[in-house]
């Protein structure tokens, strides 16, 4: 009795769907079918969930920019802008449907920082996409509000097609309207919009004094970015100090770049007591006279050195070299053959040691300085700090104080023992500044000397170039100057929001041992990794086979019935 009842516990534990217990091969089948089963149900529930999940995000989503520059996110300035309208804005968008690459990705971006716009100010900016048909509806529409129709290229089947298109927004506040005509890239956005929606909501444009009358860069006007965009954002005054101008500059900040003539007493004077007023003011000073035509350079004095030294800042007179520099095309004849060579050129130092604790470099990797000297602080003068913003790299060096050639192919190599950067190159001076007139003879009879200015400040930098319309746009200029002028007339909205698309990272010097490391490292390890992985993959294969073969092995051992003893 006890033998069969063991007997029956032993079948019965064994026993198939079918009644029968199964087979030995036909386990293996029966244990494929399970995982497929499995699997099958798994990819079906990850499936729903996935599509659950892109249903709740229609309503309630959460967008995370992992880039390093926030560059597709509102900067914290524009959210207060935005917060603090006393009225809605309206935002139309005019976009010509299946533009070509890469504008056709365009309206997509446009869409994602209207909504954070939107959501920012809380539904106070509010956007409409306008409808594109009828087409002869929407082109009459888009021609009313002031945008500029664009002509597109596009590779057809057999030809190239030019298409007409538009790509542009048109901004409403209260009695104002602002018009962006036309939508260049996605970089600079926030800074277009942002400006639009600032300058509609202010009362009053800052009013910057730019100087004339010495032979100042002739900036404004011209096709540079920061000169249109100067223009459009504060109430530009050009200020001539000719002999008979004594009288203190009314401004909110003033701006003095490039001149290359000597300032008499006189002038000296009216910029001075503009600044012991607690005027912030700009100085983008030249040391040398440049005339690109024949890559010469000469010295110069304009006195506005002597007035700096005043107030506790020295400009040097040699021009800085960097090893860290722009890259030029030189054309060049050999042969009776034109050709452009690329070569570096040390006399455009990129910088990219900024002081990032301070809002005038808010939002910027690397500017170009070009034709710059150093930028010293004088200890004598108390009551003042100068706080470095821009420095040369490690590998700059001081040009010959006597030299006058800048050609490319002219540039002399440093001695072992010469000195060596990092310079400075631009600064902000903060403090009380004292007057340059203080303890000399007045230039002019019946007004009061103001002898200590208010706490104010002061930005000087080694160059005008940045600011020459004759150059090449450099990269970091237009940011540089954007915030230069936001901070000295006290205005924080567009303060790093300027750059936050540009991406400028240029290559750090390293040794050569560490060169010939990494070069070594890059022509191996392209042969080397595929075949690591591939090892990496045959032992963990390897491994989950003998794991489940020894799974298997135990679960047939614990479904073969046991031999029944007497």
């Amino acid at each position: 009795m006890a033998i069969n009842d063991r007997i029956g516990a032993s079948e019965s534990g064994s026993i198939g769907a079918s009644g029968m217990p199964p087979r030995d091969s036909e386990a293996p089948t029966l244990r494929r079918r399970a995982m497929f089963f499995t699997s099958v149900s798994g990819l079906a529930l990850l499936g729903l969930i996935v599509l659950f999940i892109n249903i709740l995000a229609n309503w309630a989503f959460l967008r995370l920019d992992i880039t390093q520059r926030r560059a597709y996110s509102l900067s914290d300035s524009s959210k207060r802008l935005v917060r603090n309208l006393e009225d809605p804005v309206l935002v139309k968008a005019f976009f010509t449907p299946d533009l070509p690459a890469p504008y056709n990705s365009y309206e997509r971006y446009v869409r994602d920082i209207l909504a954070e716009y939107h959501a920012a100010s809380r539904g106070k900016v509010r956007y409409q996409f306008m409808l594109t048909e009828p087409a002869k509806n929407f082109e009459q529409q888009a021609a009313e509000a002031n945008l500029v129709p664009l002509q597109f290229e596009q590779m057809g089947a057999d030809q190239l097609q030019i298409r007409r298109g538009f790509m542009g927004l048109v901004f409403y506040y209260r009695d104002h309207s602002e018009t962006l005509p036309v939508i260049r890239g996605v970089e600079g956005l926030e800074f277009d919009i942002t400006s639009r929606i600032a300058r509609m909501a202010k009362t009053r444009k800052k009013v910057i004094a730019v100087m004339t009358g010495h032979g100042e860069t002739e900036w404004q006007g011209t096709p540079l970015k920061t000169a249109q965009d100067l223009d459009q954002l504060y109430d530009i005054q050009r200020v001539a100090l000719t002999a008979g101008v004594t009288a203190p500059i009314q401004a909110d900040a003033v701006l003095i770049a490039g001149p290359n003539q000597t300032f008499d007493e006189k002038s000296l004077w009216a910029i001075d007591q503009t600044i012991m007023r607690g005027t912030p003011a700009a100085f983008l000073l030249d040391a040398k006279n440049l005339e690109l035509s024949r890559f010469m350079v000469f010295p110069q004095n304009t006195g506005l050195a002597d007035l700096l030294k005043a107030y506790g800042i020295r400009l040097g007179n040699q021009l800085v070299y960097d090893a860290q520099c722009q890259t030029i095309g030189v054309s060049q004849n050999v042969g009776g053959f034109a050709f452009t060579t690329s070569i570096r050129y040390p006399f455009i130092p990129m910088v990219t040691q900024l002081d990032k604790n301070q809002p005038l470099t808010r939002g910027i990797e690397t500017v170009a300085v070009p034709f710059t000297v150093a930028v010293d602080p004088v200890r004598e003068v108390s009551g003042v700090q100068m706080t470095p913003l821009l420095s040369s790299s490690a590998q700059s060096w001081l040009a010959p104080a006597q030299a006058y050639n800048i050609s490319p192919n002219n540039i002399p190599q440093p001695k072992p023992n010469d000195p060596h950067g990092p310079y400075t190159l631009g600064a902000v001076v903060t403090g009380s500044f004292p007057s340059y007139f203080q303890g000399k003879p007045s230039p002019v009879a019946g007004q009061t000397l103001i002898g200590t200015s208010p706490k104010t400040s002061l930005f000087v930098l080694g160059t005008s170039h940045i600011l020459d319309p004759k150059l090449p746009e450099f990269p970091g200029a237009d940011a540089l100057i954007s915030n230069v002028l936001a901070y000295l007339s006290h205005d924080d909205t567009l303060i790093g929001i300027r750059s936050k698309g540009e991406v400028l990272r240029p290559l750090k010097p390293v040794s050569g041992s560490a060169r010939e490391l990494i070069k070594l490292l890059c022509t191996l390890g392209a042969a080397l990794l595929p075949v690591a992985w591939g090892l990496f993959r045959w032992r963990s294969r390897r491994t989950w086979r003998h794991t489940l073969s020894a799974a298997f092995s135990k679960a047939n051992t614990l479904a073969r019935p046991e031999s029944p003893s007497v």
